[in-house]
């Protein structure tokens, strides 16, 4: 008799701690599901605040008589690009430290469950005198219960990893939707100076050459003056269709800014960069864009450097830029070449 009470005694106490473990992990789950249903907020809002960026002011017509934004303007909207983005990688570990704890509760919830049903069938298999029938019978639907818990707790896991998929999904459009220029659809400017630093960064450990090249459209004010704004920006759209279908899938391509095209060209050299240009220039000579059924020529300024050891991200962009400004001296409609010390 003392024996078979020190065991029903031993079980209790089993199943009191998984008792108390199950909830333990439930109330941690519902403090998941609460930080869960804050970060989809967070994730949400940025949706919202582009959303309304956009809905309360028109984004205007690209035109080459506007000027350059000022520095100061350009600062900002560089500020806000990376705040997002910092803001967006740190969600996303979050999101990822959370599905780390899920897959372990959920493994818990398995080990617990596989435990129990093994000490179910010990006190099933154990003949206890007709005094603890009545015990030996709340402890099996205690056990019952917990297994059950557990099974509901399994559910409740799978909906949080579906959570997290979503949230993560909704991270990783925000990233593309601040890297990419409405207009075209291509890379925007803040998304190009992103990728010259990391291809400099290639270079200087692997050595493999890459080329920049800088892209204007000749005469485009005369083509707004024509046709409007809204002409021109069916222009450029249809140029940046041109350049990517010409280009290789290994290319990138971006806006730079209003009628500027900037291209990187990776293991490329700048005489095959300059074959590229030449190329590219050929294309859109001899394709027509109909405005207003009038069809009108396109021709482009290409500027080309290569990058060359120790230079910097604006090194390299400057030289470019030199390049472009050369070909619009030479009277645009061809490509120039400007080496490293040219």
């Amino acid at each position: 008799m003392n024996s078979a009470i020190m065991l029903l005694i031993f079980f209790a106490g089993a199943v009191t701690g998984f008792v108390v473990h199950a909830c333990e992990r439930t109330l941690n789950l519902n403090i998941v599901y609460r930080i869960l249903d804050s970060i989809g907020r967070i994730c949400i809002a940025p949706f919202s605040f582009l959303s309304r960026r956009r809905g309360d002011k028109p984004a205007p017509s690209p035109e080459v008589t506007h000027p350059e934004p000022d520095v100061a303007a350009r600062q900002s909207a560089a500020a806000l690009e990376q705040q997002i983005n910092d803001s967006a990688q740190a969600i996303r570990s979050v999101l990822i430290s959370l599905a780390a704890v899920i897959q372990r509760t959920d493994k818990a919830a398995d080990e617990s469950s596989h435990a129990l049903g093994d000490v179910k069938n010990s006190l099933t298999s154990i003949g206890l005198s007709s005094d603890l029938a009545e015990a030996h019978s709340l402890l099996i639907h205690e056990i019952d219960q917990v297994v059950s818990s557990n099974s509901s707790l399994k559910g409740e896991l799978a909906d949080s990893q579906k959570t997290l998929s979503q949230q993560k999904r909704q991270i990783e459009d925000l990233r593309t939707a601040v890297r990419i220029d409405g207009l075209t659809q291509l890379a925007n400017r803040a998304y190009f100076d992103e990728k010259v630093s990391e291809m400099i960064l290639l270079y200087n450990r692997y050595k493999e050459p890459f080329s920049v090249m800088m892209i204007d459209l000749d005469n485009f004010k005369l083509i707004n003056d024509t046709y409007g704004h809204q002409g021109g920006d069916r222009i450029l759209k249809g140029v940046a269709l041109k350049l990517k279908a010409t280009l290789r899938g290994s290319d990138f391509i971006a806006r730079f800014g209003g009628d500027e095209f900037a291209i990187i060209l990776p293991k490329t050299d700048s005489k095959s960069a300059s074959d590229v240009a030449w190329k590219l220039c050929n294309c859109m000579r001899e394709s027509r864009f109909l405005l207003d059924g009038v069809p009108v020529t396109v021709t482009l300024s290409n500027g080309i450097t290569e990058v060359s050891k120790g230079d910097s991200e604006e090194a390299l962009l400057r030289r470019a830029d030199r390049a472009l400004y050369q070909v619009k001296e030479m009277g645009r409609n061809s490509v120039f070449v400007v080496e490293n010390g040219g």
